[in-house]
């Protein structure tokens, strides 16, 4: 697994199994109460045309992401074969940083 430098637009993952950092706001999310995934939701970042999405998932029981808010994310890129889905993957003791100023 290869990890790239700098922030990765989210339009640009293609579930190439890199580790990424990526700016991004959580739309949706659904809290799955499973053993794993915990939660699962959609992200939109400025890379991205109105109206697409990139899916995420949450293999950490620690951590939830809350719609609306926008964080830095440390995940993998991952493709999910069963729903043919790139989906940001976040592990035990990803890098999550929740951001209150947007536009930095």
């Amino acid at each position: 697994m290869a990890q790239k430098q700098g922030l990765a637009d989210l339009a640009d993952l293609s579930g190439s199994g890199d580790n990424v950092l990526v700016k991004a706001q959580v739309t949706c999310e659904q809290d799955l109460n499973s053993h794993r995934p915990y939660q699962k939701g959609l992200l939109w970042d400025k890379s991205m045309n109105y109206g697409d999405i990139r899916a995420f998932v949450v293999y950490d029981p620690d951590l939830r992401l809350e719609p609306g808010k926008v964080y830095i994310l440390n995940g993998k890129d991952h493709y999910y074969d069963p729903r043919g889905e790139v989906q940001l993957m976040l592990y035990d003791g990803a890098y999550v940083k929740e951001l209150y100023d947007t536009d930095s």
